[in-house]
């Protein structure tokens, strides 16, 4: 009996001491294992709270149950009681590889419909620079009153971190426009002169005469020469004539065949350029005027008082402004009329 006594009341003492010496520390003293917070920002690692427990980290930073952190990392933390101690660790991940939104640049026509810019990602907002101010979810419509460039700036929020701003970058355009000036004479000693225009972007321009499809094109000789020009706005072409030192202006045939077949059936001017005064007059062998006129564009038919002129040699005279030459000139001599 005595045996069996002292058996029963070292058992209840053995339990008693375990009872006593029980860890009350929990396995898990972070909330997750994982922690992902936002680039460029310091966070504080919290371990859970325990009544008279004392905390070591595996950094000199930490004290007490928390910890500021500012790079990639695993952390620890070992909890210790009179009982017990119990270490954690906890991996800490600065959210750097989040994207900016995808984004695309804008190229509208002037007068066009405005455009309503976009932006694919999760929680957009817009800005007017790369830095500060106050991002807005309603995205910029470009207008298209007028041309020129423009940037506005867009940022995603994923996990509660914001992306870096992506730029959109919007152009407005007009149809190509230019004007390659006025008639003009290639000096007599010069191999030639060349023509230019000032190249805009996304235009295509194509040049007549062989000339190509730069920006320039060297002009060797009399004669008409025009540049087309065309984007996604439309298209243009201006044309210029070329004379040569020795030419004027205007220029006479020295015959006409007034028979109606269409092929010189008047007796005009030639012009290269424009006349902004001109006056023909014609006479017969007699000294008679059978034409006269103040237009560059009329001529003479060869009908003198409702009849047809004999064939022959006519006299004409003519005095008028050479826009080239920049200068008032006459010119005379004689035409054969051939019926």
């Amino acid at each position: 009996m005595k045996k069996t006594t002292c058996i029963l009341i070292f058992v209840f003492l053995l339990f008693a001491s375990r009872s006593s010496s029980q860890c009350t520390i929990p396995n898990d003293l972070f909330s997750s294992d994982t922690i992902i917070v936002c680039n460029d920002t310091i966070t504080q690692l919290n371990a859970i709270p325990l009544a008279g427990a004392t905390y070591s980290w595996s950094d000199p930073e930490g004290s007490g149950n928390s910890m500021t952190v500012t790079r990639n990392g695993k952390y620890w933390v070992t909890a210790s009681d009179a009982t017990c101690s119990k270490t954690d660790t906890v991996t800490v991940l600065f959210n750097s590889f989040v994207l900016s939104p995808q984004v695309e640049d804008v190229k509208l026509c002037k007068g066009g419909a405005p455009e309503v810019l976009k932006a694919q990602g999760q929680n957009i907002l817009w800005y007017t620079g790369p830095v500060g101010g106050t991002g807005s979810i309603t995205p910029p419509v470009q207008s298209t009153a007028d041309t020129g460039r423009w940037e506005y700036w867009v940022s995603q929020t994923i996990r509660g971190c914001e992306t870096p701003r992506a730029v959109v970058n919007t152009r407005v355009i007009d149809k190509p426009m230019f004007d390659l000036g006025e008639a003009f004479i290639i000096p007599c000693d010069a191999a030639g002169i060349v023509l230019q225009v000032i190249p805009e972007e996304d235009t295509r321009y194509t040049w007549s005469n062989g000339g190509g499809t730069g920006k320039s094109m060297m002009v060797t000789a009399r004669g008409k020469y025009s540049l087309y020009a065309e984007n996604m706005c439309g298209n243009f072409r201006d044309t210029v004539q070329a004379v040569e030192c020795k030419d004027r202006c205007v220029q006479f045939p020295t015959g006409f065949t007034p028979n109606g077949d269409g092929r010189n059936d008047l007796f005009r001017a030639a012009a290269f350029c424009p006349v902004p005064k001109y006056h023909l007059i014609v006479f017969n062998r007699n000294g008679e005027k059978v034409f006269e006129t103040s237009n560059p564009n009329d001529g003479w038919d060869g009908v003198y008082r409702g009849k047809k002129a004999p064939t022959g040699a006519y006299v004409f005279y003519s005095e008028y402004f050479d826009f080239v030459l920049k200068r008032s000139l006459t010119d005379k001599g004689t035409v054969v009329l051939i019926n």
